[in-house]
């Protein structure tokens, strides 16, 4: 799949899959519904508020339930920024072009 259709559909979709160490979590696309904190996370490149705020309590109770070191939860914020539309943490497709 490309880069611009994952983008569309994630646009399209209230939420988007993202799959990490045999788990699916489900990632809301709703920029509107986001908190403030969510999205200082996003701008700063902190992973742990960027896992943490798209998740929200249920899910991030798995991620803890994981016992993942600090690489593991930046590969997963990464993850999760790649599937909203983001180059990396603080940068969105659109800020770049």
């Amino acid at each position: 799949m490309s880069n611009e259709t994952r983008k569309s559909e994630a646009k399209s979709a209230k939420t988007v899959p993202v799959k990490f160490r045999g788990h699916e979590f489900a990632i809301a696309t709703e920029y509107d519904e986001w908190t403030v904190d969510f999205l200082e996370s996003l701008e700063e490149g902190k992973s742990v508020g960027i896992v943490r705020g798209s998740l929200g309590p249920q899910q991030w109770a798995v991620v803890k339930q994981m016992n993942l070191k600090v690489g593991d939860l930046g590969e997963l914020a990464s993850a999760i920024t790649a599937a909203l539309g983001f180059r990396s943490s603080g940068e969105s497709a659109a800020s770049s072009d």
